[in-house]
């Protein structure tokens, strides 16, 4: 549901210029040097992920085979319910290998080369952080900088990055809340720099191929798809600091046309969400409780550092989902007015 910011997914090309942007020993060229990485590097390794959420935590572990530039493959160990699951990913085409259903679900999302969305992420993260390097560790028997990026709004830590020396592949990703709590991280283990054959990328004889959904490239331009919503969308008066408009798109959501409008730092995202129809987001899971928007009642949930907040007015349904506080995202809320 909510799109990567650009620290989220650290494995896409390089957009152009990042790199000359800043010199070439700084931390923000080292940033951008992490981007590039995947498109020239061929890796191999077990990725740990852990999520901490207020209701429940998630983890899961898989394999990972990359084959630059855009070739990747990963096999899931963990837990149970994704044991044998596959994703193989080949440029904007994703494949998804369900084994007890014997079927390949197939997905095309051209926003994964969404490059200028990623520049202007990348603009927003050197406005919005101090990137600060700390001394060099060693981590899985590798030489890694450890960068710290602290919200220049807050002082606090958001994310602490430790980045290969060599290959400037990140082998741990840790983030952390508003508040300073620490909410998820990403470790990257018995990391091997070769290249896998192509018969790791290969789909299993004997699936179906079974099509999946269609993602066209997302525009920055967030009225171009206001006005086909076929709605009278209205956009917030009011951002939090440091968040600014970096991708729009149409989705279907339920069967329902709903405008989508992401909004970025750099690192943390908060997407809008509208429609003329009814509330479309899952909340399966979530505590919710009753708040209000201005002399609106709402909804608000929330999930570890994602928060929900959800409401309508005499026309729209909004909900705007991201990480940010409840206090942030009513102010939000209270400037989208008619």
């Amino acid at each position: 549901m909510l799109r990567r910011s650009l620290l989220f997914a650290l494995a896409l090309p390089l957009f152009g210029g990042a790199a000359a942007a800043a010199g070439s020993d700084s931390p923000a060229a080292l940033i951008a040097q992490v981007i590039a990485a995947p498109s020239s590097v061929s890796y191999t390794g077990t990725v740990t992920a852990v999520r901490i959420g207020n209701q429940r935590s998630e983890a899961s572990v898989y394999r990972i085979e990359h084959r630059a530039p855009d070739l990747t493959r990963r096999s899931y160990t963990a837990p149970a319910e994704l044991m044998g699951d596959s994703m193989i990913s080949r440029g904007e085409v994703v494949y998804a290998v369900d084994p007890r259903r014997h079927r390949v679900v197939q997905t095309h999302n051209g926003a994964l080369d969404d490059r200028v969305a990623y520049d202007n992420s990348y603009a927003l993260l050197l406005q919005n952080y101090r990137l600060i390097a700390k001394p060099d560790e060693t981590y899985d028997g590798r030489p890694v900088a450890e960068i710290l990026l602290v919200n220049k709004y807050t002082a606090r830590t958001t994310m602490l990055l430790r980045i290969d020396r060599q290959t400037k592949i990140v082998l741990d990703k840790q983030q952390f809340a508003t508040d300073g709590s620490f909410v998820s991280e990403m470790r990257f283990e018995q990391v091997q720099y070769a290249t896998p054959p192509d018969g790791d990328f290969a789909l299993p004889k004997g699936y179906d191929v079974v099509p999946g959904p269609t993602y066209a490239a997302r525009t920055t331009d967030p009225q171009a798809p206001a006005r086909s919503a076929g709605f009278p969308a209205v956009e917030p008066k009011a951002l939090a600091d440091g968040f600014a408009p970096v991708e729009a798109s149409i989705v279907d959501m339920r069967g329902v046309r709903t405008l989508h409008v992401l909004y970025c730092d750099g690192i943390r995202t908060v997407s809008l969400f509208e429609n003329a129809s009814s509330t479309t987001l899952d909340t399966a899971g979530l505590a919710s409780q009753s708040t209000t928007v201005g002399n609106r009642s709402a909804q608000y949930a929330e999930d570890g550092a994602t928060a929900l907040l959800a409401w309508s007015d005499a026309t729209l349904h909004y909900a705007l989902v991201g990480e940010l506080t409840q206090s942030e995202l009513r102010r939000i809320a209270a400037s989208i007015s008619r």
